[in-house]
C-alpha cells in the first residue's frame, strides 16, 4: 500500500506540541491523512480531558481508518499527568480501555498500535505534574525508590541501607502507601496491555520508561514487564525502553512502515569512539543499545556496513557523561561574563553557584573535551551528504537542548537543509525517536517520488527542530531564565509562570525566537530550495519555559 493512500487516526498523550503537532507534520511528510481530536478535548495541567468525546471520536475514526495509534494513558486516565494523579481504581481504568476491545472486535483487520507509559518517579520537590505531597517529599521518594531497589538486589552498602531506613522513617505512611498503590494500579494496566497483545487486541505496544535511572521502583516494573513480554512470546510486537514524548511520532512512522513493508537498516556514526557505551541522563542503557531499541517499533535493525544501510545516523554523543543543555551558555561564556562590567548581578550569582554544581562541571568538560570534535563530525556529515547518502543527525551530547557548538556549525551551512532529520531535544530517547521517525518517512517519500507538499512538510519540521532544539532550548531559554524571569521579579525556574508576568515573558520569547528564525531562514534560502520561511503563533503551551510551541510555513523555491 502506498503511504499516500493511508488514513490514520492518532489519540495523543496530551496537548503539547511534541505529542499533538509533531505527528501532523510527519504525516504530511509521508503524504498520508492523519486525524487527531480537537486539541481542547485533550488534558493539560489545568484542564481535564473530555473523555466521553475522545471515546466517541475514536469509535468513529476506527470505522474508516487504515490504522490507529493510541496513547493508552489518555484513554485510561485522561493523559500523562492524570496517569500519575488519578484516584480511579483498576476496575474503572480497565473499563475505560474496553472500547479498544469493541473497536478490534468490529474490525479485526484494523492495525492498532499503542503506548502505555511506565510511570516516572520525579526527582524534584515539585507537585506541578504530581500529587500535592510531591512538593514536600519528591526528592526523598525518588532517593528511597533508588535505594530500596538497590538493597533488594543485594547491591547496596551499609551506608545506603541506613540512608534508606532513615528516608522511609521521614515519609508518612499515608504518602508512601498512596504512591505505591498508584504504581501498582498502573503496573497492572501495563500487564493487561501485554495480555491484549498476546490476544491480538493490540498489534504493537511500546511501554516507555519515563525519566529512567539505574535503580528504582519503575525499573523493577520495567524489568518485570520485559520478562512478561518474553514469557508471552511477543518480543516482536511489544517492547519497553526509555522514552515518552517521542512515542506518538515513532508509532506513526511504525504504522506507515508496516503498511508499506519497509524495514529500515541503519548505520550509526558517532562523534567519538567513546560514545556508544555512554549511558545518558534519564536512560538505563548505553546509547548504542538505545538506538537498537528505537529501531524495534520500525521493524528496523543495524546495518552491517554503511554501504548496506538505508540511512546513516550521525549521533553526536558524550564522551563520558551527558551535560545539561541549560548550562552550555554559561559554561561557554563564563569567563567573558565574569570580565564584563555590564553583566547583571543575578547572572554573576548564577554562574558562581553553577561553578559548584557537578552537572555544570560535567557540561563544561564535555564542551571542552579533546575526545570529541564537533568540527570533524560536521565535516564527515557534509561529506556523506555530498555523496548523495541519506543522513540524519541525532544530537544527544547534552540533555534538554542540542550542542551549541555543533549547532552553530550547522546553522552556518545551507547544506543542513539536505538532512533527512535532525533533533536534539530533552532526553536521548526523545531525540532518537523523533529523528528516526522523520528520517524513515523522508526516505520513503524520496523513494516514491516526493510531492512538493511532502518536501514542504519535511523542511518545515526540519526548521522547527533547529529553531526549537538548537536556538531555543540550548540558548534562548537560558537567556530567558537569566533575563526575562528576573525582570518580572521571578527566580530562574521551569515551573509555571504566574500572571501577569506570564504574558510579558511569552511576548519576550516570541521576540527572541523571531530573531533566531530570521537568521535560520537565510541559511535555508541559501540552499536554493526555499524562498521564504515564516514562523508564527509562538507561545508557551504549558505556561512555563520548558517547552515552546509555534507554527512554521516554508515556501519552496520554484
Amino acid at each position: 500500500m502506498n503511504s499516500r493512500k493511508l488514513n490514520l487516526a492518532l489519540l495523543p498523550l496530551d496537548d503539547r506540541p511534541v505529542n499533538y503537532d509533531y505527528p501532523l507534520y510527519l504525516a504530511r511528510l509521508a503524504g498520508c491523512a492523519l486525524h487527531v481530536p480537537p486539541r481542547e478535548w485533550l488534558g493539560n495541567p489545568w484542564r481535564q480531558s473530555q473523555h466521553t468525546r475522545l471515546v466517541d471520536w475514536l469509535v468513529q475514526e476506527a470505522k474508516t481508518a487504515n490504522g490507529l495509534v493510541v496513547a493508552i494513558d489518555t484513554l485510561a486516565y485522561g493523559g500523562l499527568i492524570p496517569s500519575r494523579t488519578s484516584p480511579d481504581p483498576l476496575e474503572v481504568v480497565l473499563q475505560s480501555l474496553s472500547i479498544l476491545r469493541q473497536v478490534k472486535a468490529a474490525r479485526p483487520e484494523l492495525p492498532v498500535l499503542a503506548s502505555s507509559v511506565i510511570q516516572r518517579i520525579c526527582r524534584n520537590n515539585s507537585s506541578e505534574e504530581e500529587k500535592d505531597y510531591w512538593a514536600a517529599f519528591g526528592r526523598a521518594m525518588f532517593r528511597l525508590s533508588y535505594l530500596e531497589h538497590k538493597t533488594a538486589l543485594g547491591e547496596a552498602d551499609a551506608a545506603e541501607i541506613a540512608e534508606s531506613a532513615e528516608l522511609r522513617a521521614g515519609i508518612p505512611d499515608a504518602v508512601y502507601d498512596d504512591y505505591r498503590h498508584g504504581r501498582r494500579r498502573n503496573h497492572a494496566v501495563n500487564r493487561a496491555m501485554l495480555d491484549w497483545v498476546a490476544d491480538d487486541m493490540l498489534d504493537y505496544l511500546i511501554l516507555p520508561q519515563d525519566d529512567t535511572a539505574d535503580y528504582g521502583w519503575n525499573i523493577v516494573e520495567a524489568r518485570a514487564l520485559q520478562t512478561r513480554i518474553r514469557s508471552l512470546g511477543i518480543s516482536e510486537r511489544a517492547i519497553t525502553y526509555p522514552g515518552a514524548d517521542e512515542i506518538g511520532c515513532l508509532l506513526l512512522a511504525s504504522a506507515i512502515c508496516r503498511q508499506v513493508g519497509f524495514k529500515p537498516r541503519v548505520w550509526p556514526r558517532y562523534s567519538s569512539v567513546l560514545s556508544p557505551g555512554v549511558i545518558t541522563a534519564y536512560e538505563d542503557r548505553p546509547i548504542h543499545e538505545l538506538v537498537k531499541a528505537h529501531l524495534a517499533p520500525l521493524g528496523g535493525s543495524l546495518a552491517s556496513s554503511a554501504e548496506d544501510a538505508d540511512l546513516q545516523l550521525f549521533i553526536n554523543a558524550p564522551t563520558q557523561s551527558q551535560g545539561e543543555g541549560l548550562y552550555q551558555w554559561l559554561a561557554w561564556r563564563g569567563v567573558e561574563i565574569l570580565k564584563s562590567e555590564t553583566t547583571s548581578p543575578l547572572i554573576l550569582e548564577m554562574l558562581e553557584q553553577a561553578n559548584g554544581d557537578r552537572l555544570f562541571q560535567v557540561t563544561r568538560r564535555e564542551m571542552e573535551s579533546p575526545r570529541r570534535s564537533p568540527e570533524e563530525f560536521a565535516r564527515a556529515l557534509w561529506a556523506e551528504m555530498a555523496a548523495g547518502r541519506p543522513v540524519a543527525l541525532a544530537d544527544v551530547a547534552f540533555v534538554n537542548g542540542s550542542d551549541l557548538i555543533l549547532g552553530d556549525l550547522l546553522a552556518q551551512n545551507p547544506a543542513v537543509v539536505g538532512l533527512c532529520a535532525y533533533g536534539g531535544w530533552n532526553t536521548a530517547g526523545n531525540t532518537l525517536g523523533t529523528v528516526l521517525a522523520q528520517a524513515v518517512l523522508c526516505i520513503l517519500a524520496q523513494r516514491s517520488g516526493s510531492q512538493p507538499a511532502q518536501m514542504q512538510a519535511h523542511l518545515e519540521f526540519l526548521f522547527m527542530r533547529l529553531l526549537d532544539d538548537y536556538a531555543y532550548q540550548a540558548r534562548e531559554r537560558t537567556l530567558a531564565m537569566l533575563e526575562d524571569l528576573p525582570a518580572q521579579g521571578l527566580p530562574p525556574t521551569f515551573e509555571r509562570i504566574p500572571e501577569p508576568a506570564f504574558s510579558e515573558i511569552e511576548a519576550s520569547i516570541a521576540r527572541r525566537l523571531q530573531r533566531s528564525a530570521a537568521g535560520l531562514e537565510q541559511v535555508f534560502i541559501r540552499s536554493g530550495k526555499v524562498s521564504q520561511v515564516r514562523v508564527s503563533d509562538i507561545y508557551l503551551p504549558w505556561k512555563r519555559l520548558f517547552e515552546v510551541g509555534f507554527d512554521v510555513k516554508v515556501t519552496l523555491e520554484k
